[in-house]
C-alpha cells in the first residue's frame, strides 16, 4: 500500500502523479516537483490543502 497525490486535484493544470510508501516521503517528492515544475514554494496553508488530496494506492 502506498499514497499518492495529483497535481490536477487541486486545480493545477498538471498531468503529474506523485508516488510513495509514506506521508513524509510523499509530502517530500510533492514540494520538490511544486518548486522544480510550477516554482512554487508550497506554506503551511497550502501543503494542509494537498495533504487533503492524498488518496492510498
Amino acid at each position: 500500500m502506498g499514497l499518492q497525490f495529483r497535481c490536477a486535484d487541486v486545480g493545477v493544470a498538471c498531468k503529474a502523479v506523485t508516488k510513495a510508501p509514506t506521508k513524509d516521503e510523499l509530502l517530500a517528492k510533492v514540494l520538490a516537483h511544486a518548486k522544480s515544475e510550477h516554482g512554487v514554494d508550497l506554506n503551511a496553508t497550502l501543503v494542509d490543502f494537498a495533504l487533503t488530496k492524498v488518496s492510498e494506492t
